[in-house]
């Protein structure tokens, strides 16, 4: 995994080492990333940042107007699957630039 069977101690801390600033600055690299995903009916969208953690919901008037719980409901499912979606191919796209893990199968 670091180096093989003959590697020593010392070059796997600093691999390890090395790996959990890769770590740290995609997290910083992640958190300010924004992806957001609208409902189908376009009146409602979900904005999650690179880390899956929500930042904000904007509901038309419209859709309020309606008064439907149930649209309500499906129109916030689809918004946010659509935003988790982009959040993960978008975390994983940037673990690839970043040069992945290597030697994790990353």
């Amino acid at each position: 995994m670091f180096g093989g069977a003959g590697g020593n101690k010392f070059d796997m801390l600093k691999q390890m080492k090395k790996m959990r600033s890769q770590v740290k600055t995609m997290e910083k690299e992640l958190a300010g990333l924004n992806f957001v995903g609208i409902s189908k009916n376009k009146l409602l969208s979900v904005t999650l940042d690179g880390k899956f953690q929500m930042k904000s919901i904007q509901i038309e008037d419209e859709l309020i107007e309606k008064k439907d719980k149930n649209l309500l409901e499906k129109s916030i499912q689809e918004a946010y699957t659509k935003a988790l979606q982009d959040a993960q191919a978008g975390a994983a796209k940037q673990m690839q630039a970043m040069g992945g893990f290597p030697g994790l199968g990353m």
